[in-house]
């Protein structure tokens, strides 16, 4: 909608003009009225009307004197000057103010309407200019600095000269880099635009920079370095936009340069560090000066054989001794870090180690053969770690599980855990999701493990429990929509289709035999 003010001194004038037509039709909406050219002004400023239109004749500041100050403001304001006098002096004054009209009060509906029509047209010319030099200038922008990026091979001059052009001429400059990860490696389109918008809300607003995308990447070229104190802030800011669609990231910046023609090692050096994610971690932007792994020193004297390693894990699985396990998978990590080899290689190793590990148990240990499939699935999800440590994380977990069935023969400690936990809490919204991140499995791996012990699926299993409760309850006397409640049932038709299910008859009618009975 094109935005209008109303400008008269005489309030039944006003009210009359803004009742004269439907303006929301013609595509216009009168967002206030002023009774004088000094209040016209504040409004002016308040609401930024696209146009204006004020009575000639006011105490004060005529609309003529209005008119010159309002054009002095913005020089593409649309202005009708409105009078009761025929008066050719005073049309000629308007029109060097460039009013877009002059109209004779009482104001003809005919006449108002010609003049909105052919307002209406110009001032979406000038919209579609306005957003097509936008664009164009955008566009150059964002191609100017890729090939920046990419080391742009142009003069020095007329570098300069093309990045005066483009509001790209400052005394430093700096490149922040986001790389996403997703499993089919292609950038979904929602997730780039939401975080292109969250980095223009960041920096481009702000003017502290501009956002850009350069080979599947999304960055920003800053006009001045992040400081320390907003690292943080930054990461988390990108990671709550980013959990929306469950996508890892990692985040880096460049070093700070003071040239055009140095933006391209800002860059390389931002890009570099995004490739070390894996072995410097999450949870932090990554910056040149910090140590790009915490494990170099340690990786230096590793010299330990992949063999030894693997003998020795096997015989901390085989006595239970959490400690050393960790402690031996950290070494064997630095020992691959030592080797040189990179993170495809070391997840490869850390595979063919544990499937080898899973190996040997089952020869020794037949109760691990029933879950020798569950294993295999488990240490294969290694590939889709994005850290060093969540490498460790990952093979620690596996080998406790192989830990736990080795020592207790099968008689699992987290499925006894989880039958304690349903029969203390049924009534409560119990999901496997919720366990598995307690126990550290996947909710998958989880629920199968709990059906190979109880022979029940954990939903069956709950039910089942949630049922014998609210039979014990109902022959009590309690009401069916109380009990259902009590068991944890929200949903007193659910309730209802669960009681039949396992009871073959309806909680109301098996309360009332109980009862006689």
């Amino acid at each position: 909608m094109i935005k209008v003010l109303i400008v008269d001194d005489e309030p039944k004038q006003r009210e009359g003009l803004r009742a004269v037509i439907d303006w929301q039709s013609y595509g216009f909406t009168v967002m206030d009225t002023a009774a004088n050219g000094n209040e016209a002004l504040d409004k002016y400023k308040e609401i930024r009307p696209d146009l204006v239109i004020a009575d000639i004749r006011m105490p004060g500041m005529d609309g003529l004197q209005l008119a010159g100050k309002l054009r002095a403001m913005d020089n593409k304001l649309h202005i009708l000057i409105l009078s009761g006098y025929a008066d050719f002096d005073y049309a000629k004054k308007a029109m060097a103010h460039r009013a877009d009209g002059y109209l004779m009060k009482p104001v003809d509906e005919d006449e108002l309407v010609d003049y909105l029509t052919r307002i209406k047209e110009q001032i979406e010319r000038e919209r579609y200019a306005e957003r097509w030099q936008q664009a164009t200038t955008e566009w150059g922008r964002e191609a100017f600095i890729r090939s920046l990026l990419n080391g742009a091979a142009e003069e020095k001059g007329s570098l300069e000269q093309e990045a005066e052009h483009l509001g790209l001429r400052w005394s430093s400059y700096q490149v922040l880099l986001l790389s996403v990860h997703q499993n089919d490696d292609e950038l979904d389109a929602d997730v780039q635009a939401g975080l292109q918008r969250l980095l223009t809300e960041l920096f481009e607003r702000p003017g502290r920079g501009y956002v850009f995308t350069n080979q599947s990447k999304i960055g920003v070229l800053l006009k001045e370095p992040i400081l320390s104190v907003e690292k943080d802030e930054i990461y988390k800011e990108i990671q709550r936009e980013l959990q929306k669609s469950d996508t890892e990231f990692s985040v880096s910046i460049g070093p700070k340069v003071h040239s055009l023609s140095e933006i391209a090692s800002s860059y390389a050096a931002a890009r570099d560090l995004n490739k070390k994610h894996f072995f410097i971690g999450d949870g932090q932007l990554l910056c040149p000066d910090m140590d790009q792994t915490g494990e170099q020193a340690a990786a230096a004297e590793q010299s330990r054989s992949t063999e030894t390693c693997k003998e020795q894990l096997y015989y901390a699985l085989e006595v239970g001794n959490k400690e050393t396990m960790q402690a031996l998978l950290r070494q064997t990590g630095q020992s691959l870090m030592a080797q040189g080899y990179g993170e495809g290689e070391i997840k490869r190793r850390f595979v063919e180690l544990l499937t080898s590990i899973l190996g040997k148990g089952l020869k020794q240990s037949p109760q691990l053969q029933s879950r020798s499939e569950e294993y295999s699935d488990y240490i294969a999800e290694i590939y889709k770690v994005r850290t060093l440590q969540g490498v460790y994380d990952k093979a620690g977990h596996f080998l406790e599980q192989m830990m736990s069935q080795l020592s207790e023969g099968g008689n699992h400690r987290e499925v006894k855990m989880m039958l304690d936990l349903i029969h203390r809490n049924f009534s409560d919204n119990l999901k496997l999701e919720t366990l598995s991140g307690i126990f550290n499995y996947n909710s998958a791996y989880l629920g199968k493990l709990f059906k190979n012990v109880t022979g029940e699926y954990f939903n069956t299993y709950l039910d089942k429990v949630r049922i014998e409760k609210a039979k014990a309850l109902l022959e009590e006397g309690m009401k069916v929509y109380q009990v259902a409640e009590k068991v944890g049932y929200t949903n007193v038709d659910y309730f209802h289709t669960k009681f039949r299910k396992y009871v073959g008859t309806s909680p109301s009618a098996y309360r009332k035999t109980a009862h006689h009975a």
